[in-house]
């Protein structure tokens, strides 16, 4: 039954989501915006690009990551669907290990074709170093989606929600994006993080259990 839930609410999200597409589109071209003001920042000032390419992939994902739980947490206030959802027979755990797969993997797949466009703007070879790279960033975004997709609630009915949920959220993922941007910046110079890769792993476990055990509480607040 659990999973049959999880299993509905999810494809509800993704459904709804190729529908519209406004959620992915909205984060994935405000990353490009990014890139491009970093690509000619860089050009204007004569910065070493090689610097450049972890430093600006995780900018993307925080600043277009934050957009898109906030957005996705707000359609479902839309004619009372959460109250909906509420009463559906099932712990509060399931929906929102739903909400994480559905946040997950619509931010994953725009982090991974953001290491093409990272490739191209900083001349980084797309090679192993790239792939070395994907287990940090795949594990950094799921972290990084663990904890928004709890905290978004807490914000959600007041009326300032477009801005606390970031001042609130960002400062509680700096744990995620230390390990995983050191992670990345570890696999674009060749080599593979195994300590950063575990670092992330247990963070990643934390919150998610917290957020499994917390979220019916922060949904009935």
């Amino acid at each position: 039954m659990n999973s049959n839930l999880i299993s509905l609410l999810l494809a509800k999200d993704l459904k709804r989501e190729l529908r519209s597409k406004e959620i992915f589109l909205s984060s994935f071209l405000f990353s490009l915006i990014i890139l491009c003001i970093f690509y000619f920042a860089a050009t204007s000032s004569n910065v070493d690009f090689a610097k450049l390419p972890n430093t600006a992939l995780w900018i993307c994902i925080a600043f277009s990551g934050t957009i898109g739980l906030h957005r996705t947490h707000q359609a479902e206030l839309v004619n009372g669907c959460y109250k909906a959802l509420m009463l559906a027979p099932r712990a509060a755990g399931n929906l929102y290990l739903a909400k994480y797969v559905a946040n997950f993997s619509l931010l994953g797949l725009m982090s991974l074709l953001l290491l093409p466009l990272i490739s191209l703007f900083f001349n980084l070879k797309f090679d192993t170093q790239i792939a070395m790279a994907v287990p940090g960033l795949l594990l950094g975004v799921s972290g990084f989606v663990a904890i928004g997709t709890l905290t978004v609630v807490i914000t959600a009915n007041t009326r300032i929600s477009d801005i606390l949920f970031p001042v609130i959220h960002l400062p509680l993922v700096v744990p995620v994006l230390i390990a995983a941007v050191n992670c990345t910046q570890i696999a674009f110079q060749g080599k593979f993080s195994w300590t950063g890769i575990q670092i992330l792993c247990i963070l990643n476990l934390v919150f998610l259990s917290l957020g499994y055990l917390l979220y019916e509480f922060l949904l009935e607040e």
